[in-house]
């Protein structure tokens, strides 16, 4: 929800912004990447069969180590937050570039350390070692 609230805020910012070739295709390529590791952070938690619901943290079945979660611990909002920044480059206006800010900003305050929370309370030192050893975004 709060993606696709900062995309279309994005269009909206920047309505009538010029979106060259260059910037088009640069901005593609960033958004792309971004979809990619979304792609591979859903693609991981379904293959381990735990929830990919942010709100229901607490219904997690195990903690996912293993491919993309090797490098982040939240793939998919990084993925997002890349897929933001596409946009904004594709929209070549500064004004496109608050949303995507916006949003990692609450995603990063707000959702992530309530999953943290949530997950630690449910998985204990084995969470714990998990965030000692691989960074949140990147």
């Amino acid at each position: 929800m709060m993606l696709a609230a900062s995309l279309l805020a994005q269009r909206l910012l920047t309505r009538g912004a010029a979106t060259p070739a260059t910037t088009s295709v640069l901005g593609a390529t960033v958004a792309v990447a971004g979809i990619a590791v979304a792609a591979a952070g859903i693609r991981e938690i379904r293959s381990a069969g735990t929830t990919l619901d942010p709100m229901r943290p607490g219904d997690a079945t195990q903690v996912v180590r293993r491919g993309i979660f090797r490098y982040s611990r939240n793939p998919i909002y990084l993925g997002d937050a890349l897929l933001l920044a596409g946009y904004a480059i594709h929209r070549r206006d500064p004004l496109a570039l608050l949303p995507a800010v916006g949003f990692v900003g609450a995603i990063d305050l707000l959702q992530i350390p309530a999953e943290e929370e949530a997950l630690l309370g449910r998985f204990g030192s084995t969470y714990g070692e998990y965030v000692a050893t691989v960074r949140r975004w990147f």
